[in-house]
């Protein structure tokens, strides 16, 4: 099969989908992690992930690392069903054949790498990041919402903490962002027509920059035992792509706003008297973190149903090893993560919800990712 015909029978398979009406609200896309935790991570961010979710957590980074790639491979549940299917039929001519080999499924898939340099209050970040979604639950409708997007993106933020053991941290981070694509509505007419025009419509390149403000707060207390509330504005006013006198430019990112909480729980640990005696209590390496993030805090539930907003998390975080549960808006999430030093393996599952309301359509997808960093912490 020809490559021309292969990028033709992609952009087919986009055309007969549910009609547009409730959609995925999307969040940050970094790291595994923060999806094993149900994507409850606005309080919790304090490593390098801090950046992508927080900024504000750049405060409590206390060492260098390089991070020289960190490879990320996404795909859902239908993924590998559709492409088997897909075999089936990339001899036919007939498209009424093609599409119903695909009819009641939703076949996404991503890939993603970031690189980054992090240091005590600040953090540059180049993050390369493509999605494409194919949705086929419903042949009845004459179009569907598609996403189908590339960003290569450039990432500076910076923090810094206020008080003895930086109760309140605050952090901003600016995005320059260069996308190709975007979210589109393709209708079945446009498959009769010109393949060159069904092509163009996720073609469309353009650059912009996008601003985020993130705060955290550790509320007053006895002990090592923490108690952290989060804000973080994504997107602040929008970020748009390419010219206003384009009309097919990419999709732009709308702005989010999230609030969060987490209780944070030593394990373990060394107690150095002398060291904190000069440097102040240290920050145990090891914990247990319960965290929820009430997500797209400016979307009323009128829009979007109360529980597509709640993400809840646990996270056990011991040498080396590390487990992940939670609740993302109304599914179960799991994950794991091995962190040898100068390599790092991740693994979660989670689910989003696509239909109106919780529990009517889920997504169920599956995130592993590689990653090497060097580096050195300080106290």
């Amino acid at each position: 099969m020809r490559p021309g015909k292969r990028v033709w029978l992609l952009f087919a398979l986009f055309a007969l989908g549910p009609k547009a009406q409730a959609r995925e609200i999307y969040g940050p896309e970094a790291g595994v992690v923060p999806f094993g935790m149900g994507r409850a991570y606005s309080a919790v961010a304090d490593d390098w992930l801090a950046l992508h979710y927080n900024p504000a957590g750049l405060a409590l980074v206390n060492g260098v690392e390089l991070q020289l790639f960190d490879l990320r491979v996404g795909s859902n549940r239908d993924v590998a069903r559709g492409f088997s299917d897909a075999k089936k039929v990339t001899g036919s001519k007939n498209i009424a054949d093609i599409l119903s080999q695909f009819a009641g499924k939703n076949i996404g898939a991503e890939f993603s790498n970031i690189s980054q340099l992090t240091v005590p209050n600040l953090a540059v970040a180049l993050n390369y990041n493509a999605h494409a979604n194919v949705d086929m639950q419903n042949t009845a409708y004459p179009q569907t919402f598609t996403r189908y997007n590339k960003d290569l993106t450039l990432s500076v933020g910076a923090a810094y903490g206020f008080g003895a053991k930086k109760e309140l941290r605050i952090g901003v981070r600016t995005d320059f962002t260069t996308r190709e694509g975007g979210m589109r509505d393709v209708a079945i007419t446009e498959i009769a027509g010109s393949q060159q025009s069904l092509v163009d419509k996720f073609s469309a390149k353009g650059s912009g920059v996008g601003g985020t403000l993130g705060i955290q707060y550790r509320w007053p207390g006895a002990g090592k035992v923490e108690l952290t509330s989060s804000f973080v504005w994504q997107d602040i006013g929008k970020t748009t792509f390419g010219r206003y006198s384009d009309p097919n430019r990419p999709t732009r990112n709308d702005d989010s706003m999230t609030i969060g909480s987490a209780v944070r729980i030593p394990i373990g640990g060394k107690q150095n008297r002398r060291a904190e005696r000069r440097f102040g209590p240290r920050r145990s390496v090891n914990h247990l973190t319960f965290a929820v993030d009430y997500s797209h805090l400016n979307v009323p539930t009128s829009q979007e149903q109360l529980p597509k907003h709640l993400h809840f998390g646990v996270n056990l975080d011991l040498p080396v090893f590390s487990v992940q549960v939670g609740l993302n808006q109304s599914s179960l999430t799991f994950g794991t993560s091995v962190d040898l030093g100068l390599v790092r393996v991740a693994a979660a599952t989670y689910a989003e919800e696509l239909g109106s309301f919780a529990g009517q359509r889920r997504d169920r997808r599956y995130l592993l990712s590689v990653g090497s960093a060097i580096g050195f912490k300080g106290f």
